[in-house]
């Protein structure tokens, strides 16, 4: 009797002990730092400003231009400079999106992909919807190298670009569904914790009504508007996609969706807040103002910094681990800038 005791103290302790020590420990999510050293890079182009930007890590950042000089519509950052290869294509792209230093994707005029193989720029494919060819490709977005999603929009009979297309790729490019949809597809992100997919769908008024934003729920077989807003300050809306959440920016409210409804995460009472946000983590997130750019931490906001100009904006932002990357227009000096911010070694 002792002996079977003895064995069955042995079996718990030995079980016990194993269970306990598998259990992954809680690390609480913590604060976004500010501490940064910043510098701004002036990319003296003015025909052609910079809208989008990806890198796979601050030595290899990629910034593209729409045009006017077909010339610089490239730009890549090595670590140190800012530099085109001032090679002449007859291709404007609107969007650049990756995952690694030899696999990058651009999408742009005429319905044109092109790839980065880490020697070269190469048209990879031309896609038609239609019949038509004069496709944007506003955006490229994607989870995998066999999992990426092109979109936009081709004209309608006014001119207007009100017929959205979203392409799929997974080893070919194919066209989806987009019934019920209309206007140029800005914006497309798979939400990690409801698997759903998410569109932000600028609508133009075509001079009969104001400019509008969509916001669905969508899939090749339905798509569900869930919001949408007029182009009016303070009112406009959009999405971004933070930590595998699609955060949805509601006007003064930035809100996730959860069973099946908007919840607000933030509320912004700055009236200068211009509904563009990204960030690392729920407690580092930026916000973009009319007069600069704002951190929330998970507590408070703050600003990083102010524009020198009036009627400056940020289009667009790469993130990294202790460097960022923000692509900002000044307006009325019609040049591009990129601020730089590095935090600073041993911070808290």
């Amino acid at each position: 009797m002792k002996k079977l005791l003895t064995t069955l103290f042995l079996t718990i302790t030995i079980f016990g002990c194993s269970c306990d020590s598998t259990e992954p420990p809680i690390v609480e999510e913590q604060p976004g730092r500010r501490d940064y050293t910043w510098t701004v890079d002036t990319l003296n182009y003015p025909y052609n400003t910079i809208y989008r930007i990806w890198g796979s890590s601050p030595d290899d950042v990629w910034a593209t231009s729409p045009g006017g000089d077909l010339d610089k519509t490239i730009f890549h950052f090595d670590g140190v400079s800012w530099k085109t290869d001032s090679t002449v294509r007859s291709f404007s792209p609107n969007s650049v999106f990756g995952f690694a230093p030899d696999n990058v994707w651009m999408g742009g005029s005429g319905g044109k992909i092109w790839r980065y193989n880490g020697v070269e720029w190469y048209e990879f494919a031309t896609l038609v919807k239609n019949g038509q060819k004069n496709i944007g490709i506003n955006n490229i977005w994607g989870e995998a190298p066999n999992d990426i999603y092109a979109f936009g929009a081709y004209p309608d009979a006014n001119s207007y670009y009100t017929n959205s297309v979203i392409a799929h790729f997974d080893n070919s490019w194919k066209m989806l569904n987009t019934d019920g949809i209309r206007g140029v597809i800005a914006h497309l992100y798979r939400d990690e914790v409801d698997g759903k997919i998410y569109l932000q769908v600028p609508l133009p008024g075509e001079g009969i009504n104001f400019d509008s934003t969509q916001i669905f729920e969508y899939s090749p077989e339905t798509s569900k508007l869930l919001y949408r807003s007029v182009w009016t300050r303070g009112k406009e809306a959009g999405i971004s996609l933070i930590d595998g959440r699609v955060h949805f920016i509601l006007g003064q409210e930035v809100a996730l969706r959860n069973n099946n409804q908007f919840q607000t995460f933030l509320t912004i009472q700055n009236p200068n807040f211009y509904q563009r946000i990204w960030g690392r983590t729920n407690k580092d997130i930026f916000l973009l103002m009319t007069d600069g750019l704002v951190h929330y931490n998970g507590s408070n906001q703050e600003y990083l910094f102010y524009f020198n100009k009036a009627r400056t904006q940020i289009f667009g932002a790469a993130l990294f681990e202790k460097e960022v990357f923000f692509i900002t227009y000044e307006s009325s000096t019609n040049l591009n800038l990129i601020y730089h911010g590095v935090l600073k070694k041993g911070g808290n």
